[in-house]
C-alpha cells in the first residue's frame, strides 16, 4: 500500500500544484480496492464515475438532481459484477470476488443479487468514504496549521491523528435504523417499525461527550467517535480506512509538508455523504 501512494505522489510531486482530491484521495482507496477485487487497473476510473453518479446523483456535475441517475449507476455496477463473476467462475483467481464466490452462509453459496450487492458495497463504501476523509482531513491540516505542526515535528501521533481526521469530516452524514421494539431515547418515545435517523456529523461533535469538540486535534485520546458506526452495524473496512489514511499522510507530509489551498475547494452536493468535490492545492514541487 505505502507503494502505491508513492506512485499516486510521484504522479503529482514534481508539479507544485494538482486537484487534491481526484489526483490524490481518489486514487489510493481506488487503486487497493479494485485490486482487492481483481478488477483490471484499467477499468478504475470507471467504477470512479459510477461511484460519483451513485452517490452524488443530487451534484449537477454528477447526475440530473433525480434519484433515477443512481439507480442507472447502480445497475451498471451490478451489470458490470455480473460479467467479472462470470470471468471469475471461469478462471478463478486470488483475489476478493473468488472468494466471494467461493464462500458459503449455512451451506449455500451466495445469490447472484447477494454476491452483486456485496460487489456494490465494497466498491462504493470501500472508495467514497476513505476519499472524502483524506480530502477532509488534508483540508482540516491546512485550515489548522498548528495541527499540521505537531504531526511534522510527532510522527507517533499519525494514528489518533486519523481518527480525528474521521470524526471531524464525518463522511457518511446519516443512516436510517428502524425500531424493533418500542423504546425511549433521551425523553423521545419511539415506537416499534418507526423509523430513526442518525446524524453522525452531530453524534461526533457532541459537546456532552468530546471535550472541546469544535476544535481539530490530532492527539485527541480517547476518541470514541461513531466515523465507522457501532455494533453490528461497525465498518468491516475500518482497519483498511484506517491504515489507507495513515500511510497517505505519512507520505504526503514526508514528501510534500507544505501543501496549501490554491483555490477554495468544491463541495458535493449532497445530504448523505459529506464530500469534496474538486481541491486545487500547490506546494513546493519535489527535486529528485
Amino acid at each position: 500500500m505505502r507503494e502505491i501512494t508513492n506512485r499516486i505522489i510521484d504522479k503529482i510531486a514534481a508539479r507544485g500544484e494538482c486537484d487534491f482530491v481526484t489526483d490524490v484521495a481518489a486514487e489510493l482507496p481506488l487503486q487497493v480496492i479494485v485490486e482487492m477485487m481483481g478488477v483490471p487497473t484499467e477499468d478504475r476510473h470507471q467504477i470512479f464515475d459510477w461511484s460519483n453518479t451513485m452517490i452524488g446523483f443530487d451534484d449537477p456535475e454528477y447526475g440530473n438532481g433525480s434519484n433515477e441517475a443512481g439507480k442507472a449507476a447502480a445497475a451498471q455496477i451490478y451489470m458490470y459484477a455480473h460479467e467479472l463473476a462470470t470471468e471469475h467462475r471461469r478462471c478463478p483467481r486470488d483475489d476478493m470476488v473468488s472468494v466471494l464466490l467461493e464462500a458459503e452462509v449455512e451451506g449455500e453459496k451466495l445469490s447472484e443479487i447477494d454476491f452483486n450487492s456485496f460487489f456494490l458495497l465494497l466498491l462504493v463504501a470501500g472508495n467514497e468514504t476513505t476519499r472524502n476523509t483524506i480530502s477532509g482531513g488534508m483540508l482540516a491540516l491546512i485550515e489548522h496549521p498548528e495541527e499540521r505542526a505537531r504531526l511534522l515535528r510527532d510522527p507517533s501521533l499519525f494514528p489518533t491523528a486519523v481518527d480525528e481526521m474521521v470524526r471531524w469530516v464525518s463522511p457518511v452524514m446519516y443512516f436510517v435504523r428502524t425500531a424493533m421494539h418500542d423504546t425511549e431515547i433521551l425523553g423521545q418515545p419511539v415506537r416499534e417499525n418507526q423509523r430513526v435517523t442518525l446524524w453522525y456529523g452531530s453524534a461526533n461533535r457532541d459537546e456532552e461527550h468530546f471535550p472541546d469538540p469544535d476544535r481539530f486535534d490530532v492527539g485527541r485520546h480517547p476518541n470514541d467517535h461513531l466515523g465507522f458506526g457501532i455494533g453490528p452495524h461497525f465498518c468491516l473496512g475500518s482497519n483498511l480506512a484506517r491504515l489507507e489514511i495513515r500511510i497517505m499522510f505519512e507520505e504526503l507530509l514526508r514528501r510534500l509538508p507544505d501543501i496549501e489551498l490554491a483555490a477554495p475547494p468544491t463541495r458535493l452536493r449532497s445530504n448523505f455523504i459529506g464530500g469534496v468535490k474538486h481541491m486545487p492545492v500547490r506546494f513546493t514541487p519535489e527535486r529528485r
